[in-house]
């Protein structure tokens, strides 16, 4: 059997280089979770005002899904003044109208990162587009990895 050196290191390389790369969206991943977990286990609940909203189109078919975002006003705990923010994550359909009262969680520390209180409690989304990169760039790197394994195997052993 003959190994040949170039795609040897050049498909072993690759596959080595996607693997890194898979790893670093799954850590990247843990950490969007982290972060999310961390703001709910510290969020303070508040009424605010729907000041306007934002509609974002995310196509990831055929159909648009339009995705509501409220800007919203409201007197942080021990404040005088109102935050005005755009909410993390978006709100159950019907959307509210502007002008209507909805309840928020937001960071003590940082009043402009705010939530929808309906989403309170849960963080299952935090970071799954990032896991579900990961796992696929990771099968990637597994596919490279048998392909360099069949040329071994089949193609430089005849």
């Amino acid at each position: 059997m003959r190994i040949h050196y170039v795609p040897t290191v050049l498909l072993l390389g690759s596959a080595v280089l996607i693997l890194l790369i898979g790893a670093g969206l799954l850590l990247k991943g843990r950490a969007v979770r982290r972060t999310a977990e961390r703001f709910r286990s510290r969020a303070v609940a508040a009424t605010a005002t729907v000041v306007s909203l934002e509609a974002k189109d995310l196509s990831f078919g055929a159909e648009p899904d339009t995705r509501y975002f409220p800007v919203v006003s409201f007197v942080p705990d021990g404040a005088t003044e109102a935050v005005e923010a755009q909410t993390l994550t978006d709100v159950p359909s019907p959307p509210p109208r502007v002008g209507d009262s909805i309840e928020v969680a937001y960071d003590p520390e940082r009043p402009d990162h705010v939530d929808v209180a309906v989403t309170e409690g849960t963080a299952e989304g935090a970071g799954r587009t990032y896991a579900v990169l990961g796992s696929l760039v990771l099968l990637l790197a597994l596919g490279v990895a048998a392909a360099w394994l069949v040329l071994l195997l089949v193609v430089w052993t005849h």
